[in-house]
């Protein structure tokens, strides 16, 4: 390879350059726009009923979440109306195709994962007026909260959304990191905050909610909660909603 032509020296001086040019190109990727994008995107920016644009982010990204729980949150949000908006567990982009096409009042969304999905493809998706961030890495990192705060670019979060890392230690950590970049009046929502069946009853159902119903209770004690749970013996999911004072 061309590499193992250079010098040492000159490989070291020029690595931290490499490395940038390429997460550059993961995070803003180059290639040709799927010609069948177009007519989903603009029937997207059509659409106002929840409901399509719901069965839009399962066909297109595979969300998955229970309707009564996100079209409650979404209900929320068009009520706050939202302007930057952080995400981390992007999973397939899903939810970040909601935050971008049913919020519309979105105008910056940064999507934080270790490999966000689809991330060209939310690109494509975006409205008018709106910028989506891909950012590949692990957001339990001083390094990932400085390359979030370098897009907001000195602007406070209206909402932020976690579902990465779903262990006690790993929700807490996302959210000692970014819960203060939340402005006052703004909303941090959790994913997975009830309990999955093999946690409760020791039975195995493939659905995994980790420790998030844990961590969750503690955020109760000390912030305006809400549960966003359609039925409260579920297997996982439901959606808690802290308000910031």
């Amino acid at each position: 390879m061309l590499k193992n032509l250079l010098p040492m020296p000159i490989r070291n001086q020029l690595r931290p350059t490499w490395q940038t040019m390429r997460r550059n190109w993961r995070e803003n990727p180059a290639s040709p726009t799927p010609a069948e994008w177009k007519p989903a995107r603009e029937r997207a920016h059509r659409e106002t009923d929840f409901d399509v644009l719901l069965g839009m982010a399962q066909d297109e990204f595979g969300i998955t979440q229970v309707r009564t729980e996100i079209s409650a949150l979404v209900d929320r949000l068009r009520a706050l109306q939202p302007q930057v908006i952080v995400e981390v567990g992007t999973h397939k982009g899903g939810n970040s195709f909601l935050f971008c096409n049913a919020v519309t009042s979105g105008q910056l969304v940064v999507g934080v994962d270790l490999c966000v999905q689809n991330g060209d493809k939310l690109v494509h998706f975006t409205r008018k007026g709106q910028r989506y961030y891909p950012l590949h890495g692990d957001s339990q990192t001083e390094a990932m909260k400085a390359r979030v705060l370098a897009k907001l670019g000195g602007r406070a979060v209206d909402f932020l959304f976690i579902d990465g890392d779903h262990s006690y230690k790993g929700v807490k950590a996302d959210f000692d990191l970014y819960a203060p970049l939340v402005r006052p009046g703004g909303i941090i929502a959790l994913h997975d905050i009830v309990a999955d069946h093999r946690t409760r009853y020791g039975r195995e159902t493939g659905c995994y909610a980790g420790e998030v119903h844990q961590f969750w209770q503690e955020l109760k004690e000390r912030y305006d909660c809400e549960d966003l749970v359609e039925n409260p013996e579920q297997d996982g999911f439901g959606i808690g909603v802290v308000r910031v004072r």
